[in-house]
C-alpha cells in the first residue's frame, strides 16, 4: 500500500468529534469556512473467522474548504493555542497554595510571597525595586537576554 500525501488543507486534528465541531465553529465565527474531512473507514478482518469488523474514528481532521483562507485558519488556531496555554497557567498558579521567600536581586532582603504569585514580577516591600517570583514550572535556562547593560550613574 502506497504511502498518501496529508490533505494540505488540513489545519487542525481533533481527538474527538465534539472539539472537531467547536474547531469548525470557531473557524466559522471568523468567516473562515471549513468542515471536518471524512475519514476512510478502518476495518479490521479476523485472520481466524473472516469477519469483518469497522474501528471507530480516532482522528477529526478539520479542513478550510477556501484555499486563500488556510494562513488565516492556521494563524486564529496557533493564536487560540496560545491563549488556552496562559488560560492553563493562569489556573494552575491560580490553584496553588502556601508561600514562598524570594530574595530582593536589588537590595538583598527576602520576603514572603504567596504560591499564587509564582512567574509574575512584582514590587520590593522594602526597597521598591522590581522582584521576579520564581516558577518551577518555567525554564529560562535556554533564553538569551543579550548582554548585561551597563549602569550609568546619574550626574551630579
Amino acid at each position: 500500500m502506497a504511502d498518501t500525501e496529508p490533505d494540505p488543507r488540513i489545519v487542525f486534528v481533533a481527538e474527538s468529534a465534539h472539539v472537531a465541531e467547536a474547531v469548525v465553529q470557531l473557524l466559522a465565527t471568523n468567516d473562515i469556512p471549513a468542515e471536518v474531512a471524512a475519514l476512510p473507514s478502518q476495518t479490521n478482518t479476523d485472520p481466524l473467522t473472516g469477519a469483518t469488523e469497522t474501528a471507530p474514528t480516532e482522528e477529526f481532521p478539520i479542513v478550510v474548504t477556501e484555499q486563500g483562507k488556510l494562513e488565516a485558519a492556521r494563524d486564529l488556531l496557533a493564536t487560540a493555542h496560545s491563549q488556552a496555554k496562559m488560560r492553563a497557567v493562569r489556573e494552575k498558579r491560580a490553584n496553588r497554595t502556601g508561600t514562598l521567600t524570594v530574595a530582593c536581586e536589588d537590595c538583598g532582603k527576602s520576603s514572603e510571597w504567596p504560591a499564587q504569585l509564582m512567574g509574575t514580577t512584582e514590587m520590593c516591600p522594602h526597597c521598591g525595586g522590581y522582584m521576579d517570583i520564581p516558577d518551577p514550572d518555567e525554564d529560562w535556562s535556554g533564553m538569551d537576554f543579550g548582554d548585561a547593560e551597563d549602569e550609568v550613574e546619574p550626574k551630579e
